[in-house]
């Protein structure tokens, strides 16, 4: 691999412009898997919109490889993408009590389900975000951890936020959507908030590490 003079630190920003689509075949197989044993659990027992879940996967799938192919995104955000569709699908096509996996409570009244899969989702999505910017905004290699930290959080935060819109205009255009109210809206919205905190310092101490590692002069030990 070659490099152009004046070129920041890889960190975990691919240094190729773009990725292999042969990168997505692994996850695309297990995710299809996962898809259609899901899909086969929720219209088996009577869950509502899987149309709608499927629709947002396709398009979901279809928006990753295009990111991935233009800007090369690094496995682990590849995969918790994958978790991440995969969870939603999960949230309301699993079945619990009366409801599904997406109204489960993990700790009464405090976190649910989807409290979670907000959380680690609009993460990675402010990952993937910083993954395809971050060389555009070229920010100095002393700067590129705090860069990487704003820019996994706004994006965690703004997608999430556009998730909201399109949960609001599902309630006015489907009977039952299972969405929730002004309680749901707000715990979903500090979950993104909190995911994308936390994604986003793991994602500057990746950025941070690999600028030291660049630093280091040919042949100095670990």
């Amino acid at each position: 691999m070659t490099t152009r003079p004046g070129d920041p630190p890889a960190g975990h920003v691919p240094p190729r412009p773009g990725g292999r689509i042969a990168d997505l075949v692994l996850p695309f197989v297990v995710g299809l898997v996962g898809t259609v044993a899901l899909l086969a659990l929720g219209i088996a027992t009577g869950q509502p919109n899987w149309q709608v879940y499927l629709a947002v996967l396709v398009l979901g799938a279809g928006a990753v490889a295009l990111l991935h192919r233009r800007a090369g995104l690094s496995a682990p955000t590849v995969w918790g993408l994958l978790v991440f569709g995969l969870g939603h699908l999960a949230g309301g096509m699993v079945p619990v009590g009366t409801g599904t996996l997406y109204q489960w409570w993990l700790v009464q009244d405090v976190v649910r389900y989807d409290n979670l899969q907000h959380a680690v989702g609009f993460g990675v999505v402010g990952r993937a975000t910083w993954e395809a910017l971050g060389r555009r905004l070229a920010p100095a290699p002393g700067a590129r951890a705090a860069a990487a930290w704003w820019v996994v959080v706004l994006g965690a935060g703004a997608f999430g936020a556009l998730n909201e819109v399109v949960e609001w205009v599902l309630t006015l255009t489907l009977e039952t959507t299972r969405v929730g109210g002004y309680d749901n809206t707000a715990r979903d919205l500090l979950a993104n908030l909190v995911g994308g905190v936390l994604v986003g310092g793991a994602t500057a101490w990746e950025v941070r590490r690999g600028e030291r590692v660049a630093a280091r002069p040919p042949g100095a030990a670990g």
